[in-house]
């Protein structure tokens, strides 16, 4: 990535955040934020270990991807223009169920904000594509926290490519893998990441969604679990839920916790 692209992207992200950020006051906890960009970077999550570390370049950890083969579960699928469209129930159907003309690809795209534990502001972006069996996530998250020398801030990618295990009117299960990608003012790191994930559409309006990943990256391990519920508006879902996010060092230092309640919208179409 460009000089320019990661400038660009600590203005969008500082000012998206700038609101939240002011909302939520640094804490004794303070620089947890810091103590991540440590632990990916170096594996440590002390300053005072890091400080005495030779400089150097930090080893890549290599991306993980999920085992994605042809299943017996997969069979082709048509998508409704949203979630219980026409008075069906659930989101997919085989074509000779559907009235009206199917889509075999659907779109879902997701805004979201929230606060990690009362002292950093969290905001996120999200796209998906689905299609008969395989779908694709793109997944950005951005995190700020107000410090005494000022906002520090950090950028998570995720880019997935997933494989559904069950795919029906009222479910879709899927496995994923996938390339993490973590920017802060130290550099970038890249790493790995496996998990599941599930799309609950237990009667209109509602919609429950769960995702469990874990991976490398840099040189830490990272665990993430996100569970949302759901009310639809026509293709409009609005959204509360909770965003685990666990970086642990593999050298030193205890796991920093960038854990909290989110609020969004995600759009079906």
């Amino acid at each position: 990535m460009s000089p320019w692209t990661l400038c660009d992207l600590r203005r969008t992200l500082s000012g998206a955040l700038s609101v939240l950020a002011l909302l939520a006051p640094a804490t004794a906890s303070a620089q947890r934020l810091r103590r991540a960009s440590d632990a990916v970077h170096t594996g440590s999550s002390d300053r005072d270990r890091r400080r005495h570390e030779p400089s150097g370049d930090s080893p890549r950890a290599p991306s993980s991807s999920s085992g994605g083969g042809s299943s017996r579960w997969l069979r082709p699928r048509y998508f409704l223009p949203y979630p219980y469209a026409w008075g069906y129930q659930g989101y997919a159907a085989p074509q000779v169920d559907l009235q009206r003309s199917p889509r075999s690809v659907a779109v879902v795209a997701s805004l979201d904000g929230g606060i990690a534990l009362s002292s950093i502001a969290r905001g996120g972006v999200a796209l998906r594509v689905l299609g008969a069996g395989l779908e694709f996530e793109l997944r950005y998250t951005a995190y700020a926290e107000p410090t005494r020398e000022g906002t520090l801030w950090v950028g998570l990618g995720r880019y997935r490519g997933g494989v559904a295990l069950a795919d029906s009117a009222e479910a879709r299960v899927r496995i994923f893998g996938g390339l993490l990608h973590w920017i802060d003012d130290a550099g970038s790191e890249f790493g790995g990441e496996a998990g599941i994930g599930l799309d609950v559409f237990p009667d209109d309006p509602w919609v429950l969604s769960f995702d469990l990943s874990g991976g490398v990256l840099g040189r830490s391990a990272l665990v993430s679990l996100r569970g949302t519920v759901g009310y639809l508006v026509g293709p409009v879902e609005l959204q509360l839920g909770w965003q685990h996010e666990s970086v642990i060092p593999t050298v030193s230092g205890d796991a920093v916790d960038l854990s909290g309640p989110l609020a969004g919208v995600r759009l079906w179409r």
